[in-house]
């Protein structure tokens, strides 16, 4: 049966006519993500970068499964069928809106803990910098995991929160701080897994308490908050992990 809906007719007509516009090869082995079309990779990228945004912005307003598809559309202002076209469907554009996320900070990250000894720098101080502007490309993300991965009830999201996250960074970050404490930079009387948590948790609940809580006690994140946020995480983490002597510390 063909439905009734003018909206989705006209989705689909759409589809149809970038299908249409490829060779039968093209139609053969494209697959969501960035298209290779003739109308350019800058513009590409920024309709598919609108539609994580919007998708993002809605979920941590309502969450995600409320969210329809076409609303997350309607706010992108493009078709609703572009959808389609860039993620495949709606577990597709799920995993993009988590991915592009996590992938900002994941790459920065392994390279930083890949260098032992950081020649140039202070791995502690430019983990906690990374971390910070991550969250605050995506300020929407704390408040979205809270919603999507950690309130009771089943959820998809926890599976692929768990497997993104909790046996991929989370993990190398623990190894990472277990050789700092082997390298004698780190305290050893401290479990490094708590250390991970602590770490994390100082960048990313500001972002998700500051907008419920933050007129009570007059701290706002406003332009300048990331960088105090980094300033403060860096100088609290450097004087209660590392080593030394109490009067150093």
């Amino acid at each position: 049966m063909i439905s009734a809906d003018p909206i989705e007719l006209i989705d689909r007509l759409i589809n149809y006519m970038i299908m249409a516009a490829e060779t039968p090869t093209q139609r053969r082995i494209r697959k969501p993500g960035r298209p290779r079309q003739a109308e350019g990779e800058g513009e590409a990228g920024a309709v598919r970068d609108r539609l994580l945004d919007a998708a993002m912005e809605l979920a941590s307003e309502q969450g995600f499964e409320a969210c329809g598809l076409r609303e997350i559309a309607a706010r992108a202002e493009v078709s609703s069928a572009m959808i389609a076209y860039y993620f495949g469907d709606r577990s597709g554009l799920y995993e993009a809106m988590f991915r592009r996320a996590f992938d900002r900070i994941r790459e920065q990250v392994e390279a930083l803990l890949a260098d032992p000894e950081r020649v140039g720098g202070d791995r502690l101080q430019e983990l906690v910098r990374l971390q910070v502007e991550a969250i605050a490309a995506d300020p929407w993300l704390p408040n979205l995991i809270v919603r999507e991965v950690l309130l009771p009830g089943e959820s998809a999201s926890r599976d692929f929160f768990v497997k993104s996250v909790g046996a991929g960074p989370l993990m190398l970050l623990v190894r990472w701080l277990e050789e700092e404490q082997e390298r004698q930079v780190l305290r050893s009387d401290f479990d490094p897994r708590m250390m991970a948590m602590t770490i994390i948790s100082l960048s990313a609940f500001p972002y998700l308490m500051l907008p419920i809580v933050g007129a009570e006690i007059d701290l706002e994140i406003d332009a300048d908050f990331p960088n105090r946020l980094i300033r403060h995480n860096q100088k609290l983490l450097s004087l209660g992990l590392r080593t030394g002597s109490e009067e150093e510390r």
